[in-house]
């Protein structure tokens, strides 16, 4: 191994990598690619504002008080302690599940959960420290590349990926608070050995899921407190004894990828990537585009969609895609457990033309009773698509004894989409939320796409609550 590697001259490396990184530094493609993600994460803590579950939240956090030190985004004005704000507007963003995610590191694409912890705590940091734009986006890209490299290091990645969320927060919060490279090395301690991860509760169908993006987001700025405060942290969290990717290297402390993870350390920036065109789990992708297809396909045939025409949906996924949890029957007929079914993805999506945060809404799936009964009743299967291809299928079983079907490629989930459907998708959450006037988005997305010309943040995020 490069001398200069071992730990920890590694993990300090990274820390001066991420205290030093300037706007100039970042790629044109970081830049685009932040500035699309910022967009799509505002609109998915609007949408995440109408989840019915957690209604409870902002009223016992407001009972709880506090200094009114930065604003709870979607709301009706209402301003808490810095680490409350950041951790309810993080849980906002991944409520639907309907965020940004993945890295593409070295070649790799890795399954993650980032952003929607460090775009909307960035925000609500930048509400309360008011700095441009051009630091907002410096701030993100630093600390989001350190936790992809890191991410990229470990034997196993998914869901592991989840224990890094806190040191992303961490990196990110500490440049907010103007931390040193010692400084910013105790953070990453405090982050790494308090990391928390979503368990078992995608098959639980648990709120866990998203409370583990709130939970890091108020933790990343704790543990930049802590570090600014004078505590000092260990001498390398992550490849060190007892570090907490060393605990999970078989032999020594050293993952195989760990020299590959320095390449290009400060040229080359990772952020997360992949955008979602439905609420819901990344790999659903493919069964809302089949669905969208079938959806097509009833209108050509017949005008309209009618579901009471439809005796059956069935649903068939290739051996080589991923099945898991989202291959459990939809039967609890709730907003998790909409989030986390294929079945219930093609079918809103065949009866729809897509899958929206309103129609997974826990009181709208139990008053649409054709959806349930379809959804409920849909059957899944394994299939061998011709080639080898990673694809899932669709097909309508009609009460006049014909059949609809469509198929659709797995991978369909790693396009970019064009700003004009990111945009159509902010305004469908945005909409979904329906307390802001018009004028309020109009201006979010002017400005988001030109947020690295904004000299004062405040004048973006006041656009994202009632004053």
């Amino acid at each position: 191994m490069n001398e200069k590697y071992v730990s920890p001259k590694g993990i300090d490396l990274f820390c001066d990598s991420i205290v030093n990184t300037k706007f100039e530094d970042l790629s044109e493609d970081n830049i685009r690619i932040f500035k699309d993600r910022l967009l799509d994460m505002v609109g998915c803590i609007f949408g995440g504002a109408i989840v019915e579950e957690n209604d409870f939240l902002e009223e016992r956090y407001k009972d709880w008080g506090g200094k009114e030190e930065a604003a709870v985004f979607a709301s009706d004005g209402l301003k808490l302690p810095l680490p409350n704000a950041a951790m309810l507007n993080a849980i906002k963003a991944r409520s639907n599940d309907y965020g940004n995610m993945l890295f593409k590191v070295l070649g790799d694409a890795m399954p993650s959960h980032m952003g929607e912890t460090v775009i909307p705590m960035g925000l609500t940091l930048a509400d309360h420290f008011g700095v441009s734009g051009k630091e907002l986006i410096t701030n993100d890209v630093a600390g989001e590349n350190i936790a992809g490299r890191l991410l990229y290091s470990l034997p196993v990645r998914w869901p592991v990926d989840m224990l890094l969320v806190s040191s992303a927060a961490a990196a990110v919060a500490g440049r907010y608070y103007k931390l040193d490279a010692a400084q910013m090395k105790a953070a990453l301690s405090f982050a790494a050995t308090n990391c928390t991860d979503p368990a078992n509760s995608y098959f639980d169908y648990s709120q866990e899921v998203y409370l583990h993006n709130g939970v890091s987001a108020r933790a990343g700025i704790m543990c930049a407190e802590y570090a600014k405060g004078g505590w000092k942290g260990l001498e390398d969290p992550y490849y060190g004894n007892g570090g907490l990717i060393a605990q999970r290297v078989k032999e020594g402390n050293y993952p195989e990828n760990y020299e590959k993870i320095f390449e290009d350390l400060g040229k080359v920036y990772y952020t997360e990537c992949a955008f979602k065109i439905s609420p819901g789990g990344i790999p659903m992708t493919a069964a809302a585009f089949a669905g969208r297809k079938v959806h097509q396909m009833l209108l050509d045939k017949y005008g309209k969609v009618e579901t009471e025409n439809i005796k059956a949906v069935h649903f068939y996924g290739a051996k080589n895609i991923y099945h898991g949890y989202y291959s459990n029957p939809f039967v609890l007929r709730n907003h998790l457990n909409a989030l986390f079914a294929y079945r219930f993805a093609v079918t809103c999506s065949a009866l729809y033309g897509k899958v929206s945060v309103a129609t997974v809404q826990t009181s709208t799936i139990r008053e649409d009773k054709e959806l349930v009964r379809l959804a409920e009743e849909a059957t899944m299967d394994v299939y061998d698509p011709e080639g080898g291809i990673p694809t899932v299928k669709v097909v309508l079983e009609m009460k006049d004894g014909s059949t609809i079907e469509a198929e659709e490629n797995f991978m369909i989930m790693e396009r970019y989409p064009e700003r004009e459907e990111l945009i159509e998708k902010f305004m469908d959450q945005f909409n979904a939320y329906g307390k802001l006037p018009k004028a309020n988005a109009d201006k979010i997305i002017e400005m988001a796409f030109k947020i690295d010309d904004v000299k004062d943040m405040r004048e973006f995020t006041q656009l994202l609550y009632s004053k």
